[in-house]
């Protein structure tokens, strides 16, 4: 689609790309007959087929950096709600930023422009049957393919000179110069050595930004035109189209491979249910099984220890009645079996104490009516 390019400006309008008035149309203030005048440049050309990019200039704009807390839940609502408060003018504006999430907070670059300066020529052009395709800051035409990647600046001339500082794509601040700008100036004010000047001069040392214009804007940021002059944009419909399609064919995907999933979860539940039973009646199995095995180690470990049995027989018998051992306890360093209960008969248990090779008490306490008692028997 063929397009034309206009910059409004303070004392009026330019035509063509790009803006210089030598390989442009100036219409001065104050500008009439604009659209029959684009008319008669798209001629023979069907205005509607035709797209009208416009530009403001900077000197037009009110422009403002500021942040806000990473915890701000509506951007757009906390922007629109300062909006009053940040710009110098009270009628109606038009408006746009972009936001810029750091560690720290949300940095916001707001440009703003009162609608009487350029809703006029909206409505004129809108009237004479042209698209209107946006309406953006003058710095954006520079803003192309060549500065990808790094930081530079944008020195344009006027009253009050201004440097725009870029970062990649992405405006980063516009500082005002109240003296003539150098470039070491410049660049330690902007943070970047690579300056580019719309208009520079032999004896300086900043680089042409006409070489910035061999590439198309980008134009991703600060759209200002308003919702009711822009045209339709289908390959924006067609891809979101594109996008939904896609998405429900994800999400019937996932569905398929959830049912399948669940299906396969179902079959392993009910071939555990089957299995469970048969698992748990062989971990019984192989308990009773080392029960039975340690009752065999026992039995034969008293096969070879028949007077182990022999000494318990004695002891049970030399015992007066009503006593109780507690612990039986072998004691490899001294050679001795240590014998702990208690008894209601200590005088019998004493005298018995002969009847039992080589034991000794060792000691006897009285607690809660019962005499305890620790016998030593040495063996040979």
């Amino acid at each position: 689609m063929e397009g034309i390019e206009i910059l409004i400006r303070e004392d009026g309008v330019l035509v063509g790309s790009p803006f210089t008035e030598e390989k442009g149309e100036f219409i001065p203030s104050p500008v009439t007959d604009l659209g029959s005048r684009l008319a008669k440049l798209a001629a023979p050309k069907n205005p509607s087929s035709t797209s009208i990019q416009i530009y403001i200039a900077e000197n037009l704009l009110f422009f403002k950096s500021l942040t806000l807390p990473l915890q701000t839940p509506d951007i757009k609502e906390a922007v629109n709600f300062q909006l009053s408060m940040l710009v110098p003018f009270e009628e109606e504006m038009l408006h746009g930023y972009t936001t810029t999430r750091t560690k720290e907070a949300y940095n916001i670059s707001l440009y703003a422009v009162p609608s009487e300066k350029v809703v006029p020529f909206l409505e004129e052009i809108a009237a004479a049957g042209f698209q209107l395709s946006g309406l953006f800051p003058e710095s954006q035409r520079f803003v192309t393919q060549v500065t990808k990647q790094q930081d530079w600046g944008l020195l344009l001339p006027g009253p009050l000179p201004k440097l725009l500082v870029f970062s990649a794509n992405s405006i980063r601040d516009r500082l005002l110069c109240y003296s003539e700008p150098s470039k070491e100036g410049l660049a330690s004010l902007g943070g970047t050595d690579l300056i580019y000047s719309s208009s520079p001069q032999e004896e300086d040392e900043f680089e042409n930004a006409t070489d910035l214009l061999v590439e198309k804007p980008l134009h991703k940021e600060f759209n200002l035109l308003p919702s009711s002059y822009r045209r339709p944009d289908y390959l924006r419909y067609l891809i979101l189209g594109l996008c939904i399609l896609n998405v429900f064919a994800l999400l019937a995907v996932a569905t398929i491979k959830e049912y399948k999933v669940k299906s396969l979860l179902t079959h392993l539940d009910t071939q555990v249910a089957e299995i469970y039973p048969k698992v748990k009646e062989v971990e019984k199995l192989r308990i009773e099984e080392k029960e039975l095995s340690e009752s065999i180690e026992r039995i034969e470990g008293i096969g070879q220890n028949f007077d182990i049995i022999r000494f318990l027989s004695k002891v049970t018998n030399e015992l007066p009645q009503n006593s109780y051992l507690d612990q039986v306890r072998m004691d490899k360093r001294t050679k001795s079996i240590n014998l702990q209960g208690y008894t209601e008969d200590l005088t019998e248990l004493t005298n018995n104490l002969d009847n039992l090779d080589q034991a000794k008490l060792k000691s006897t306490r009285r607690r809660k009516n019962k005499t305890y008692f620790h016998v030593e028997i040495s063996t040979p």
